[in-house]
């Protein structure tokens, strides 16, 4: 039992001496833009996620509004051609260039953060947040494994840091609609729980900022948010070690990068 506990303690401390030991060497920040509502990323395609019943126009018009053909939908989508499109599954719509400006001119561009190779970033963004309803730590006589992010259902969900899916599936137990990613930094993972809607599929590369999921109240929940967890080896650790402090972000959003 004491071995455990001891582990428990240790482990963070060892992966945060591992992460210190960098600093002020081979530094890399970089701008990393966050996927919005209104652009989104899936195989390094721009565009959006939505199911056809969602869209409030015709599917042909929505697709000449955007710039893009059934096909290209059908080929991201990994649909067969002679398939017609589900109308209430998720489907990536991707745009044209000339959409994407559109987009971009009308102030609707991404949130670029800089962000160290080695931090997580939020998993929704710092302007959609409404609060931390729980930390790590024991709650209710029962141990909580995690943060508790509140925010709207349907908020975006993005990646926290480069690296593969290893779990996306529907109704995983209490953690409801779950993603675990499995991340290349010093072997952590990243677990998103509850949500409405997953995005990704296991294997799938996803980047740092992309969108993984729309936020939900799926599972043991007694209200909508996304709960985040960081673990090493099974270890649970306490994500706000490894996130940038959370401030409150009124600025407009950043678009200029992106074209």
């Amino acid at each position: 039992m004491k071995i455990i506990k001891l582990t428990a303690i240790l482990l963070p401390l060892l992966i945060l001496a591992n992460l210190l030991a960098f600093s002020g060497k081979n530094s890399s920040k970089q701008e990393i833009m966050i996927d919005n509502e209104f652009i989104q990323t899936y195989r390094d395609k721009h565009g959006r996620w939505a199911s056809i019943n969602e869209i409030k126009q015709s599917t042909e018009k929505f697709l000449k509004e955007i710039g893009t053909e059934e096909i290209e939908v059908k080929f991201i989508n990994d649909i067969k051609i002679t398939d017609s499109l589900p109308k209430f599954q998720q489907l990536f719509f991707p745009y044209s260039e000339d959409y994407l400006k559109s987009l971009l001119s009308s102030g609707k561009g991404r949130e670029i953060v800089v962000s160290d190779f080695r931090e997580f970033i939020w998993p929704v963004s710092s302007s959609k947040i409404y609060g931390i309803t729980s930390k790590l730590g024991k709650r209710w006589n029962i141990f909580h494994s995690g943060l508790d992010i509140a925010c709207s259902k349907g908020s975006v969900v993005v990646a926290a840091a480069d690296g593969t899916v290893i779990y996306s599936r529907v109704n995983a137990g209490n953690y409801g609609n779950l993603v675990t990613i499995q991340h290349e930094i010093n072997n952590l993972q990243s677990m998103y729980a509850h949500n409405s809607t997953l995005l990704v599929k296991e294997g799938e590369k996803v980047k740092k900022g992309q969108i993984i999921a729309f936020s939900g109240n799926t599972g043991h929940s007694t209200g909508p948010h996304l709960h985040f967890e960081v673990k090493y080896l099974n270890v649970v650790l306490n994500p706000e070690h490894y996130l940038p402090m959370l401030i409150k972000n009124t600025d407009p959003i950043v678009a200029s990068k992106e074209e």
